[in-house]
Order: C-alpha cells, then structure tokens, then sequence
C-alpha cells in the first residue's frame, strides 16, 4: 500500500458495536472491533515491511456492509536523527499566516470551511495585542499554532473522515483509531503496534469535521457520581494533606471540573494551590488554607526545600539497582500534553531524577520492578519520561510513554505512579514534617 493513499476493505466481524456514536478516539481505549481489524490489517500485510510512522483505521457501514478504510503517515527522516542535530524550531518551525495553504475540510453534512478560516475560529478568542505589550510573543505563539493545525492535516484519522465526507457521506463510521508502527523517533518514546491519541490538531480539525456525524464529545473522565474521594490524612488552620486518588484531576481543568480541590472545599472552605499531581497519579497533596500559608509554601516548593518521593511499577525488570536519570525534557508541540527529550542547546529543559529499586512483584501481567523516585527537578511527566526513555521500562499502566498505550485507558489499570512522601517546613511551627502514603497498586 503506498503510504500516500486510502485503501479501503471489507470486514466481516460479529463483534458488536462499542457504542451508538462514534467513540472519542483521544480519550477512549480502542473497541474489540478495532483490535480485531488492526490485526486482519497486519496479517494482510496491507502496510509494507519497515514502514515508520502513524497508521489510522477507519470502521464504517455502507450499503449493510462492514467497510474499514486505512490510511498511512510516514514519519520524516528528520525524526530519526541523532539528538544532536535536533532542536525545537527544526522539528517545530512557525508558520505565517500567508503561508497557511488553500485547503478546504469537509464535515460530515457536505459543508466546506478553508484551513484558514477555522483558525481565525481558534485565534478569535484571543484579541490581537500590541507589538510591544505582549504582541511579539503572541505572535511567535500563532505561528506555532498555524504549524500544529497544518501539520494535523496529515494526520490517518483526519484524512480518513475527510476522505469519507467527501465520497461516503452517508457511510456511518463507527470507530476511528492510531497506532505507531516501526521503531521510535529519537527524540520521542513510541512503541510498534501500540495504539495513541492522535495528535493534539487533529482535535481542532475534527471537531468541526465531525459535525452531522453521530459522535461522543470528549467528556470529562470522572463525574460527581463516578469521582473517587481523597482521603484527608492531616489538617490544621493553615494546611490540608490529603492522599489523592489516580484518575481524580488535582484542580480543575479545561476538560476535568470535578477534582480535588473543588470537592474538598465543600467541606474545608477555601483552598489555596501549592503543587499539582497528574490526573493519573495517586499520592499525597498539600493544600494552604490561608494566603500566608500558600506564600510560605510557594517559596518552600519554589526554591525546593520540600522533598518527594514516590513509588512506581515499572513494566519490566531492569538491570541497574539505582542511578540518577539525567535527560533534557521539552514539550512535544505537535502532541501536547506528551513531553520528549531534546538536548538543552536544542530547546530541552535540565531533568534529573534519582532512583531506587526497592523489589519486584509477580503480576497478572509478568514479573515487575518496584521503584523509588526523587525528582530533583520538577518537569511535566518527568518521572514517566525518565522511566520509560531513561530506564527504557515504562511505568506499569502508563497510556503515554507505555506500551498498552490508550489501551490502558480501562477501569482494570492504571498508572502506577504514587506520591508516597512528602517533606516540608510547617508554615507556622516551622517544623519540618514528613507525610507518608503507602502504594497500592492493582494486579494487572
């Protein structure tokens, strides 16, 4: 198949359908359905031997049948080049506005909008400043923007519901997913076969190209209903200490409203934010109660006084028994929120973690280390990069840098990653107190 065009099958498969609307394919784990046609596509050989890249599945029914449609992006050779010769702005160029091609996307009732008028859309509530008062910067900050939204338009999943609004408007689509196929760009952690979000402007695109196609907006992971609670381990008139349950965001956020603080504060009053945990990691979280507090522990957290340690599973066995990870982190822009690993000179921030294997576990899924981590920097996703790029074992369960991928994306796992201690001077004994949460990782 050249990796250029769309190649279009019969499937037959009994397996029902995982919902009536078209499933979020960045927030949902892949159905049976699409497991099932990833695996018909392999065994066809239907993507060539030594392909790198992104390969996106489409599942639609026409005419009674059952139709899959597979598209191919090849990933540059820029990709695979040695650290060295990478950097932010080779891999992630801006782009400006005359620059931004004449290309039309098609939504699921027939109607057409220019590439360019959906990102006056997207720049539209943001208010053009003055060059002087923040106008450089947010001009530097569009013209990345025009580069991930022009990029998205080669992403499987995107041409793949273009290529159906065009020529099968009336074809229901039923599911839509990526995997990563062939070894990992240098700079990046990806596995062959395993299923991702597709990357962040994919998600601007479709979500006006899905309009007149039944499907699932993305929805927040957790409800008032479904939300586990935190459980307070400590509390007095200037601090609240709690062990924060994993899939329960810290505060809220564009797509998480119920969280941590919000449902604490019913009880507790106000709170004030000092630091933050993943919404996949459990442990302990401190929160001031009072503005001198919450200046106190700024500074403490600011200048790192405080001290972490956390707990992990990693997916495997490794060889070393401890060591310091030393890896250069930046954001990956064309697949935010993912963090990669870039050379300070090429725009990557100084990362260290020290590291502690403290045992093994015998799991459902195979024999598994057990670690100790002390961040000494405090980077997004640092301890998960650093384990799964540093270590080269992934955290057990992590749907980002691991192997199961959006697959782990189901009630039975989770990231197993905890915050089991937390050291800090007390905002007003000036004490320095130590809260411990032991891990508690499910077998998987």
């Amino acid at each position: 198949m050249s990796p250029h065009s769309a190649c279009v099958f019969e499937i037959t498969c009994s397996l029902p359908l995982a919902s009536e609307s078209l499933p979020d394919a960045f927030t949902q784990a892949p159905c049976a359905r699409m497991k099932v046609a990833r695996q018909f596509v392999v065994q066809k050989g239907m993507i060539r031997q030594g392909f790198k890249g992104r390969a996106g599945l489409g599942i639609f029914e026409e005419n009674g049948r059952t139709w899959g449609m597979l598209v191919l992006e090849p990933a540059a050779p820029l990709l695979f080049a040695p650290p060295a010769k990478l950097s932010a702005k080779r891999l992630w160029p801006g782009m400006q506005e005359e620059d931004v091609p004449n290309i039309e996307l098609i939504n699921g009732k027939g109607e057409a909008k220019a590439l360019k008028t959906r990102l006056d859309e997207i720049f539209e509530p943001f208010p053009q400043r003055d060059y002087f008062r923040g106008g450089r910067e947010q001009a530097e900050r569009r013209a990345l923007w025009r580069r991930v939204l022009t990029d998205a338009l080669t992403s499987p999943v995107v041409r793949i519901v273009q290529e159906l609004n065009i020529r099968h408007r009336d074809a229901r689509l039923t599911e839509l997913n990526e995997w990563w196929c062939g070894k990992s760009p240098t700079f990046e952690c990806r596995w062959d076969q395993t299923f991702y979000a597709p990357r962040s402007g994919a998600r601007f695109l479709l979500e006006w190209m899905l309009i007149g196609r039944p499907h699932c907006e993305s929805s927040p992971m957790q409800t008032e209903e479904s939300a586990p609670r935190p459980v307070v381990l400590y509390s007095d008139d200037d601090i609240l200490v709690i062990n924060k349950p994993a899939r329960l965001s810290s505060v809220p956020g564009v797509r998480e409203k119920v969280c941590a603080k919000t449902m604490l504060e019913r009880q507790y009053g106000e709170l004030h934010v000092v630091h933050r945990l993943d919404l996949d990691t459990s442990g302990l979280l401190v929160f001031a109660r009072n503005k001198r507090s919450l200046e106190h522990l700024n500074k403490s957290f600011r200048e790192r006084d405080t001290h972490k340690i956390y707990e992990a599973r990693l997916e495997g066995v490794i060889s070393e028994q401890q060591g310091r990870i030393e890896l250069p982190l930046a954001l990956n822009w064309l697949d935010r929120p993912r963090q990669c690993s870039l050379t300070e000179d090429g725009g990557g921030k100084a990362s260290a973690t020290e590291f502690v294997v403290i045992g093994t576990q015998q799991t459902a899924g195979g024999l598994k280390t057990l670690v100790r981590l002390s961040p000494v920097t405090g980077r997004t996703h640092q301890l998960r990069v650093h384990c799964a790029k540093g270590l080269g074992c992934p955290i057990d369960g992590d749907p980002f840098y691991g192997h199961p991928g959006l697959e782990g994306e189901t009630d039975a796992t989770r990231l197993c990653l905890h915050a089991a201690e937390l050291t800090f001077v007390h905002p007003t004994s000036g004490e320095l107190v130590t809260f411990k949460a032991p891990a508690d990782f499910p077998d998987f």
